[in-house]
């Protein structure tokens, strides 16, 4: 036993090795160290001071047990402390970018320097659902709804699998598994895109056409249509499609004076009120004139 000591043996003496050891941080960690202590050395700090010869009036409290009024204030002043200390650790790990954890405290540290985080986007693609036919039932739809989710499959173990969901509701049957994708449309042809286009594709592969054959346009259901008559220049099967390639002759390149006349007709004025280009915008005719910016 100390011969300072006076609360009989009770408090072991003090011991200034339980002052906590200074704060160290070296470089890149992705924590802070930044408490100065904890409960339990809180709690160990303020019991030892108790028989410290600094404190001579706290000599005659020599009560070490949890019930006492005033351990049991000690007890919450090291409660209090740990949470002062935790809270303010960690506060101060938002202060750096390595360290901090809100998102808030990013965007902040990032206007320092004039940096603004851009939004994120989330990624999209295209989903193909796959219906198993029940041959005992009719073919009814089947509704996906909207936020249904689908999983990707990792192609390595350092990838990570992603999470997407549908935008809408989606209307499925299970004959719709054999639809195949449309690679043509039927193509209206008007004599001024007939003039315009080099080839046609025609659908089968029975034509027989050869080169030299002539092909009779007819624009118009009745009598008076207007029609044209034009040389195939080549023919190609292709028999994989089921479609037939005609090539037609290619027209003749406008002249430079046409090429003028045309500019000309798009950037000059019109030289009296109700020459052609001058009319009236209509609903049908919104622009009648080009005009040139």
């Amino acid at each position: 036993m100390s011969e300072h000591c006076t609360c009989g043996g009770a408090c072991g003496g003090h011991d200034e090795r339980l002052a906590p050891a200074p704060l160290h941080n070296p470089p890149g960690r992705t924590a802070l160290d930044y408490r100065v202590g904890a409960y339990g050395s809180f709690l160990t700090a303020l019991l030892d001071r108790l028989a410290s010869p600094a404190y001579p009036a706290l000599d005659g409290l020599t009560v070490r047990t949890p019930d006492d009024p005033a351990i049991g204030l000690l007890d919450a002043t090291a409660v209090l402390g740990d949470l002062l200390t935790f809270h303010s650790e960690r506060i101060a790990d938002e202060a750096y970018l390595r360290t901090a954890d809100e998102h808030r405290s990013l965007v902040l540290l990032g206007r320092l320097v004039g940096h603004r985080p851009r939004p994120g986007v989330a990624a999209a693609t295209h989903l193909a659902y796959i219906l198993e036919r029940d041959p005992r039932a009719e073919t009814l739809p089947v509704l996906i709804p909207r936020g249904a989710r689908s999983h990707s499959v990792p192609a390595s173990a350092d990838e990570e699998s992603l999470t997407f969901e549908t935008s809408h509701d989606l209307t499925a049957r299970w004959d719709f598994n054999e639809l195949k994708v449309r690679r043509r449309r039927p193509l209206l042809v008007t004599p001024e895109d007939l003039q315009r286009r080099s080839e046609l594709f025609v659908e089968g592969t029975a034509n027989s056409l050869q080169t030299g054959d002539q092909l009779l346009f007819v624009f118009g259901e009745q009598a008076g249509g207007e029609r044209t008559l034009l040389p195939v220049a080549a023919a190609r099967v292709d028999r994989e499609d089921g479609i037939t390639a005609i090539s037609l002759p290619r027209s003749a390149p406008p002249t430079l004076k046409e090429i003028v006349d045309e500019v000309r007709r798009w950037t000059a004025e019109p030289a009296t009120p109700g020459e052609p280009g001058d009319e009236p915008p209509t609903p049908e005719v919104p622009n009648p004139r080009p005009v040139s910016r």
